[in-house]
């Protein structure tokens, strides 16, 4: 993907640093694995589930329907904040 687009957090980072994520409007599902930095990570991580972030998104491997985030941009979270 070349553009930043929305995702709305479904699934907060796990122990293995995988956060599941939803496109707008497709609804399609990303499973995110990998990221560009340390700075991208730790900005996932701070979200909570129901956060509206937009990412840019390339894949991670040759595994299906995993993603590397290689940019992170300001998010809203379910609470209406942005960060």
């Amino acid at each position: 993907m070349s553009q930043p687009n929305a995702y709305t957090v479904i699934s907060e980072q796990n122990d293995h640093e995988c956060t599941t994520v939803r496109a707008h409007p497709r609804n399609e599902t990303y499973h995110v694995v990998e990221y560009a930095d340390e700075d991208a990570r730790e900005r996932v991580a701070d979200l909570p589930v129901g956060s509206v972030v937009r990412m840019e998104l390339s894949r991670a491997g040759r595994r299906s329907n995993v993603w590397c985030a290689d940019s992170v941009r300001t998010a809203e979270t379910d609470g209406g904040e942005r960060q």
